[in-house]
């Protein structure tokens, strides 16, 4: 009997076809019109114990439905507590009386009712037992999370290993250059479903969607011969505000390696990546082909970072599933996708078909960023010239553009989702048609988030998407600026701290000498400074750090940068003045605020 194995990997686009179906999603979801990128494990099962590695989180996990017709016995994942005793040799001894051991047995045999387990998860090893004397395939549509094996020390853990079917290296050379693993047991289940020791590691192969017994011999983070590391989570999600995402690979083989960064079934995500040139350190933006390699020395490390270029964008939220290899067999997969900044206008179906909103004229919309100042003057000398500071540091900066072009400084604002209505068709009641269509809103009167719903969930509750910042302070919720937010003009900010606002740092609330009270607490008195600061961004036509080469993804409509500069008086007798530069990124196209 052999072990399991993955036959075809493909990507798929999931939609919805009913037309009704279609309205519902799109009226309670802010993610309308997406195309999910997912891809195909199919796994052949022979009669008798298979141990399988699963690397895709099914669409539809439960167990009942993806074995659905297949005659197994039980499937079994283990999902230790504490080091102790983890496997037998023979599995038809039983496992439930193993601590860690959950199992599920199909309707209607008599111990269906001690079933623990119900679902098919991502990155996990199961053993399945098939009831019949042929053959059955089953295939898994789903997407992968790039999740690291979690070793545990001093014992042996479940689990398959990410290597690319067909290509797949020796046991011994996945493991030659970790001390935890090489020299150490490896069990395989045996075509006589018995659990056999992995005699001559680098004659045997590591299969694809297999899984073993694997001892580690003390703690070990050892990921193969090609380690992959996420910032954050388990793919690279841009949602509706991030452009670019890093992420490294690390050859930790001792050869040279080649690695392959390849789109599984076309392009369809628009993208680009971040190439820095070695000699000048300029960046450049070239659009990423459906595959990219990378030559690593042993033991380098890389970093890549890919940016979603939105203006390519035709669906709401558009995915993509990436194959990483290496020369000697590992692979692991990678999805990405993001969203557009402007939800797509809610389709009725009084006329048929959707229209897609374009964004509002001009840039509308809400842009968060970061000004870096790197020059500061010496206002214990009068000086009027800012002089470059030892390290530079970050304000956080957040505008709005509504409509008419008129910029706004905020300092605090919330992005929930306004419900559409729905009503039945005209043409057919038994359909329904949208006649509000929802929409994102923008709060800056935290009073009103009530009234809204949430665009994300914390904790198993609805909540908005707030932005905020603490770089600067302001009587009001909003402080209109002059200027327009146009590549190659100015906006411009008179923020006044008057003596009695909380975050004046010469007020002290419960100071005598500065809680701007007199002596008898009575009578308001005058001493904390009143401090201005006046702020310009100008914007730049072209990336303002390399305006020789191409701009990043989306610049001059998603994201803007040029020079900042500043004049705080009051804070010192002298005034004091900052220069630097300055990046906003459009993470919303709500032309209002307050709606």
């Amino acid at each position: 009997m052999k072990n399991t194995h993955i036959k075809s990997i493909g990507v798929t686009n999931m939609k919805m076809t009913n037309k009704w179906l279609f309205a519902a999603v799109l009226f309670f979801s802010t993610n309308v019109l997406a195309a999910t990128a997912t891809m195909q494990q199919t796994i052949e099962l022979h009669p008798g114990w298979n141990a399988i590695n699963v690397i895709v989180e099914p669409v539809d996990n439960t167990i009942d439905t993806i074995f659905s017709g297949v005659p197994i016995e039980s499937v079994w994942r283990w999902i230790p507590k504490d080091i102790g005793r983890d496997f037998i040799l023979d599995p038809a001894e039983g496992l439930l009386s193993l601590d860690g051991w959950f199992g599920f047995f199909p309707e209607p045999r008599p111990d269906a009712f001690l079933s623990n387990l119900y679902t098919i998860t991502a990155n996990t090893a199961y053993l399945i037992k098939l009831d019949d004397t042929v053959n059955h395939t089953i295939t898994l549509t789903g997407t992968p999370e790039l999740n690291k094996t979690r070793w545990r020390s001093n014992s042996f853990s479940f689990t398959g290993l990410p290597v690319d079917e067909g290509n797949e290296p020796t046991f011994g050379d996945y493991f030659s250059q970790s001390r935890a693993h090489n020299g150490q047991p490896i069990y395989k289940l045996s075509s006589a479903g018995i659990w056999e020791l992995v005699t001559d590691p680098f004659t045997e192969t590591a299969k694809a969607g297999e899984a073993y017994w694997i001892f580690s011999q003390g703690p070990s983070t050892f990921q193969g011969l090609l380690d992959v590391t996420l910032q954050q989570g388990e793919e690279l999600d841009y949602r509706t505000f991030f452009t670019e995402l890093d992420f490294s690979i690390s050859n930790l083989s001792d050869v040279t390696n080649f690695v392959t960064i390849e789109r599984i079934s076309g392009n369809t995500l628009p993208m680009k990546f971040k190439n820095v040139d070695p000699e000048s350190g300029e960046i450049a933006w070239p659009t990423l082909s459906s595959s990219k390699i990378y030559e690593l020395q042993p033991g380098e490390d890389v970093f890549v970072t890919l940016a979603v270029d939105r203006l390519g964008f035709t669906e709401d939220r558009m995915e993509q599933i990436f194959s990483i290899t290496n020369e000697q067999g590992v692979k692991y997969y990678l999805k990405a996708g993001g969203n557009t900044i402007q939800p797509l206008v809610l389709p009725t179906f009084k006329n048929g078909g959707t229209k897609a909103a374009a964004l509002p004229e001009g840039n509308a919309g809400l842009w968060v960023g970061t000004a870096q100042v790197f020059k500061v003057s010496e206002a214990q000398v009068a000086g009027t010239e800012p002089l470059p500071v030892s390290e530079a540091f970050p304000l956080r900066i957040i505008m709005h553009v509504d409509a008419t072009g008129t910029v706004r400084l905020l300092k605090n604002v919330v992005q929930m989702w306004q419900e559409g209505t729905m009503v039945p068709s005209a043409d057919n009641p038994e359909l329904l048609e949208v006649e509000t269509p929802g929409h994102f809103v923008l709060l800056t009167d935290d009073s009103l988030i009530p009234n809204y719903s949430g665009v994300t969930t914390r904790t198993g509750q609805s909540a908005g998407i707030r932005y905020s910042t603490i770089a600067y302070d302001f009587v009001g919720n909003e402080l209109d600026m002059t200027g327009e937010l146009v590549v190659g003009n100015n906006a411009n900010v008179s923020i006044l701290i008057p003596s009695d606002l909380p975050t004046n740092p010469f007020y002290h609330k419960y100071h005598p000498d500065h809680n701007n009270k007199d002596e008898q607490f009575l009578n308001d008195v005058q001493e904390a400074f009143q401090i201005t600061r006046d702020m310009q961004f100008t914007f730049s036509e072209h990336n303002p750090k390399y305006p020789e080469v191409a701009d990043p993804p989306g610049w001059g409509i998603q994201q803007m940068g040029g020079v900042f500069t500043e004049s705080v008086t009051g804070l010192h007798k002298n005034a004091i003045f900052l220069q630097g530069e300055f990046r906003l990124f459009r993470v919303a196209a709500t032309t209002i605020l307050n709606q």
